[in-house]
């Protein structure tokens, strides 16, 4: 994927898949991992979102191949990529790392089945 709000919106709907699932377990790991998650993911895809909606306006492309040397144009904006990124990635510091810990917690211990689409889950939605 080259467009930037399309990989961000993609990642958006692996993310509420997996709170979906936490909910539908019904117990409370999953109760508490949906909670986090959802709180973790809003503040991360809209800070996502800004940065990518701010990109456009300075280089009108959402496409990352004329998006590259953004790094040299606007140095300031590579932390909060590099930070809200890793953070979007379940990074160790990040409230979506102790979300998706305990979603994975709470849906193995719902069925072992369930492993089998995590791993799925996981495959494409990295």
């Amino acid at each position: 994927q080259t467009d930037l709000k399309l990989l961000i919106a993609y990642s958006s709907v692996a993310h509420m898949g997996m709170v979906l699932g936490g909910i539908m377990t019904f117990n409370y790991w999953g109760f508490c991992g949906s909670f986090m998650m959802m709180i973790a993911h809003g503040l991360c895809s809209s800070g996502l979102f800004c940065l990518a909606n701010i990109s456009y306006e300075r280089m009108n492309s959402r496409s990352m191949f004329m998006n590259k040397g953004l790094m040299n144009l606007m140095p300031s904006m590579t932390l909060w990529w590099f930070l809200l990124s890793s953070s979007n990635m379940a990074a160790p510091p990040s409230m979506n790392l102790m979300g998706e810990i305990s979603l994975l917690n709470s849906l193995i211990s719902w069925t072992w089945v369930s492993i089998l689409m995590l791993m799925l889950l996981s495959f494409f939605s990295a």
